[in-house]
């Protein structure tokens, strides 16, 4: 499988772990485990395991009003934002580096309807926005945000220093592969 076939092309990694030379170690490990949603399970995406590193730089990013719960939202905050990148585009007419700058994460059991709205946001908001399955229930990533009595199904994280934070804390555990000095 090659980055080009993932939700979106994982080839432009935010600009501090392009520079820092850990872009390649995560790319590696985003590419360890793929699942496949949507309709009739066309789009991969890579998997990710609720380890201590991650659950650690998810609260940090709530602590710091980084993320956003919720699909309908997210949904609509994203495409707000694209308009507003699409009406810069247009006026300055500079074609930009477009990188990795959102990171949608969700659980493993949501409905086959809420993967297809996934799928679809995934292709509309490419290549800026990266979507992972998290290898968790509802429940336990509900729990982690917002209580015991909560289920969250979709979180968006929005910006990107705590983005480069979550995907720094996925490169930790990869075996086989040398992480960067």
């Amino acid at each position: 499988m090659t980055l080009k076939t993932l939700n979106c092309e994982i080839t432009q990694l935010p600009r501090r772990l392009e520079t820092d030379g850990s872009a390649d170690f995560i790319r590696k490990r985003l590419l360890q485990q793929i699942i496949y949603i949507g309709k009739d399970g066309a789009c991969p995406v890579p998997c990710l395991t609720m380890d201590e590193g991650l659950k650690k730089a998810l609260l940090r990013a709530r602590l710091q009003r980084h993320i956003r719960l919720g699909f309908e939202d997210i949904r609509d905050r994203l495409s707000l934002e694209k308009k507003g990148l699409d009406d810069l585009r247009q006026k300055t007419s500079i074609d930009q580096n477009i990188r990795i700058s959102r990171l949608l994460l969700f659980s493993n059991d949501c409905a086959p309807r809420l993967y297809r709205h996934i799928e679809r946001l995934l292709a509309d908001q490419s290549p800026r926005l990266l979507g992972c399955m998290v290898n968790i229930d509802a429940k336990t990533l509900g729990k982690l945000f917002a209580g015991p009595a909560s289920e969250i199904k979709v979180i968006l994280i929005e910006h990107k220093d705590a983005v480069v934070d979550i995907l720094s804390a996925l490169s930790k555990d990869l075996p086989n592969v040398q992480p960067p000095s």
